[in-house]
């Protein structure tokens, strides 16, 4: 049932925007997007009628669609007025000099972090990721770091649907909420292979004036050269950087500690 705040309409095309989105290079063809949608082709090819007028989708020769030049002008305006992007970047670059390793800045979007910022590690390997990606909040190192400060009922929220087990290491139930506690208590979060098998990662959230989550960053690396004691070397320095952040737009110090 619709709560009367929302459109069906425009929650439909935004699930068609997202599955062409997934499709990637090769694109989607209608036929596949109405039934990843679960609508009729004749629906679909309304929809994607009016995206393709606004510039949201683009077709190619061959019939299939991807993303349009629109959302490249929206997400470029967004990014350059962004406000957290622009507190954090000298930091990410900072991390990078520190660390040697790749750094991501996110930000909390429903219930997944979606990568708005990004400094590539000099190193002939690293991690293949782009503005723009979408990741889950249970198994990476920046989801886990605003998992465990969001309020507990937000939180239960978003735990109480199922969660994808990616990796051997992935936690879940009992052995997750058991995480975030220690996430709260040491000040950042360590993704253990958890989201990828040979990535190993350490995040830390950024949080806004009412006390809340805002966004995160993390430093991701092959866990074959980034092992957990090094997680753990570097979190003080990232413990500071992500307490400068969080000042820098009118927010609160991250990760203050319990009273118990």
């Amino acid at each position: 049932m619709q709560s009367g705040r929302k459109s069906a309409s425009v929650d439909k095309a935004f699930e068609l925007v997202h599955a062409v989105s997934d499709a990637g290079r090769d694109g989607i063809t209608l036929g596949a997007l109405a039934s990843r949608a679960g609508i009729a082709v004749s629906t679909a090819h309304r929809y994607v009628t009016s995206l393709l007028e606004l510039g949201v989708l683009d077709r190619d020769p061959a019939g299939s669609y991807r993303l349009g030049v629109t959302l490249i002008v929206l997400a470029g305006q967004y990014l350059d007025e962004d406000g957290l992007r622009a507190a954090a970047r000298p930091y990410l670059a900072e991390l990078v000099e520190l660390s040697g390793e790749t750094v991501h800045l996110g930000v909390l979007v429903g219930e997944q972090i979606v990568y708005v910022d990004k400094v590539e590690s000099a190193k002939s390997i690293r991690l293949v990721s782009h503005i723009g990606k979408r990741a889950p909040l249970h198994c990476t190192a920046m989801g886990k770091a605003m998992l465990a400060l969001l309020d507990p009922t937000r939180r239960d929220e978003i735990l109480s649907g199922p969660l994808d087990v990616r990796t051997p290491k992935t936690l879940t139930g009992n052995a997750l909420l058991a995480e975030l506690g220690v996430v709260r208590d040491q000040g950042f979060a360590i993704d253990d292979e958890e989201n990828e098998e040979g990535v190993r990662c350490v995040g830390l959230a950024i949080m806004n004036a009412s006390g809340e989550p805002v966004g995160a960053f993390s430093v991701s690396a092959p866990a074959a050269r980034f092992s957990r004691d090094d997680c753990h070397r570097l979190a003080p320095k990232a413990r500071a950087m992500a307490a400068d952040i969080s000042k820098r737009i009118g927010g609160r110090t991250p990760y203050r500690r319990s009273s118990r």
